[in-house]
């Protein structure tokens, strides 16, 4: 046992914060470093001379398990393993490795040196770090928020399945996005966000309320609260960038209704006053005027004068024009008219064949069908008024296609959650887009040829709001428009 004489050597291990522990082939310890024998409150070494590894380390009675020693002996090379002492609570990591002396010994002199390595500490932070690692992954799984992160380049690194609903990819989502360059996508780029993506890349973070977006493919437009946070390394250099993205398109169009009925509101009231106060005198203008015209006929039997013809005529211009304006203002005052609406209930297919056959299409240059989903529940309104509103709409699409070589109006009704929908389609001039939001105010007519004086789609608001339903637009210029009727089905639908 000369090789193991306390020499120069010993200090090596000795001064090593870990137990240093020389076995032979059947666990039998042979020699142990200073720190182990302070540790284990070993006062002579002659007294645990020949002890087992296992039972002087860990006071086991028998070997540990996933002991490496046997592994070791058969192939001759470094082996670890990792156990938990279940009476103390702490994790143990043992590194066993022959001890190579130079020279052949027999397989009774065979040794091995065995290092114990306490890592509870260690061992505490990793499984720390495992549940905040996977309470991060739980939140970002289940947030409401799409939260996902882009590398330098503008690719797709990570998603959420969030962005898969905001996306409208759905289980397709981390397929196609992943590896995705959105720095060059088109929508990306026409909407700005790409400017403000590479500024974050650079290393600027920003924010981004009610931001007007394209989704991913390009068939829905949205609004978007948007926070872009660079992830910087060690030395502080931007790594990725931390993308958090709410939907915020019906808190916008919410607000944007909220605005449009307030201001409707202050119109129609500022309508009805006027309406009232002028009501009275166009009576009197048109109950005159038709009683001159009939005069005058009479007069005209007395007097032969060509001037009479003009006078004749003078006096059916103001008789017209002040019945003209009494309709008028009787359109303005249902606006505000709250009585009179009979809700029952009405099948909204039905009711729309009813009011296209009262236009006569066969003189007209125009195309025009009617589709319906089976099973189209019945909506609980006012005949009159969905009547005037569909007559409304579809005079709308005649005029608008009045122009054109091949005339198309497409009607659709089709059945939601818990909705009706009626589309009413047109190939028509179209409505310029900085108009869009003015088209359902009063006296507001994209006609420019005196059709109409801009209260039909007025009507068709009040009068759909009222039976708790809406309308919207869509419009092209030069290519026609959309009109979407929506309004709720029966509770028994």
């Amino acid at each position: 046992m000369a090789l193991l004489k306390k020499n120069f050597f010993h200090a090596v291990p000795d001064s090593l914060p870990m137990h240093i522990v020389v076995i032979d082939r059947d666990h039998h310890v042979i020699w142990l470093n200073k720190t182990a024998m302070e540790d284990l409150n070993v006062k002579s070494f002659k007294k645990v001379q020949k002890k087992k590894c296992f039972e002087l380390l860990f006071g086991k009675k028998g070997m540990c398990e996933g002991c490496p020693l046997p592994i070791v002996r058969e192939e001759r090379k470094l082996m670890t393993s990792v156990f938990e002492d279940t009476e103390s609570g702490r994790f143990m990591k043992i590194f066993i490795v022959p001890l190579l002396t130079g020279e052949k010994l027999h397989s009774m002199d065979e040794l091995y040196v065995e290092v114990v390595q306490d890592i509870t500490d260690q061992k505490k932070a990793e499984e720390e770090l495992r549940k905040l690692s996977d309470f991060n992954a739980a939140i970002i799984k289940n947030a409401p928020v799409a939260i996902f992160t882009i590398d330098k380049t503008g690719k797709f690194m990570s998603v959420n399945p969030a962005l898969a609903v905001i996306s409208g990819l759905g289980e397709e989502a981390e397929k196609k996005l992943l590896k995705f360059n959105w720095l060059q996508n088109q929508y990306t780029i026409n909407s700005g966000l790409a400017d403000y993506i590479r500024r974050g890349l650079e290393g600027e973070p920003f924010e981004l309320q009610d931001f007007p977006f394209t989704n991913y493919r390009g068939d829905r437009g949205q609004y978007l609260h948007f926070r872009g946070v660079p992830i910087r390394d060690k030395e502080g250099n931007v790594e990725c960038l931390l993308c958090i993205i709410e939907e915020t398109t019906e808190k916008v169009m919410a607000r944007i209704q909220s605005i449009q009925d307030a201001k409707m509101s202050v119109i129609g009231r500022l309508m009805t006053a006027v309406a009232h106060e002028l009501n009275n005198p166009l009576a009197s203008i048109a109950a005159n005027s038709e009683f001159v015209c009939e005069l005058f006929e009479e007069m005209k039997k007395e007097y032969n004068d060509e001037r009479m013809d003009e006078i004749h005529q003078s006096l059916e211009a103001i008789q017209r024009e002040s019945f003209r304006c009494k309709k008028i203002i009787r359109d303005m005052l249902d606006l505000r008219k709250k009585e009179g609406f009979e809700f029952k209930k009405i099948d909204l297919p039905s009711l729309i064949e009813e009011v296209l056959a009262r236009f006569d299409f066969a003189n007209l240059n125009v195309d025009v069908s009617l589709s319906a989903d089976n099973d189209i529940p019945p909506v609980m309104g006012d005949v009159n008024a969905l009547n005037q509103c569909f007559s409304n709409l579809i005079q709308n699409a005649l005029d608008a296609v009045e122009k054109r070589e091949k005339g198309m109006i497409t009607l659709k009704v089709t059945k939601g959650n818990g909705e009706v929908i009626v589309e009413i389609e047109d190939n028509g001039v179209g409505i310029h887009e900085s108009l869009i939001d003015r088209i359902f105010e009063p006296f507001f007519s994209t006609k420019n040829d005196g059709k109409g004086i801009g209260l039909g789609l007025t009507l068709c608001y009040e009068f759909l709001k009222r039976m708790g339903g809406k309308i919207d637009v869509k419009s092209t210029l030069g290519k026609g428009s959309l009109f979407r009727v929506i309004l709720p089905a029966t509770k028994e639908s």
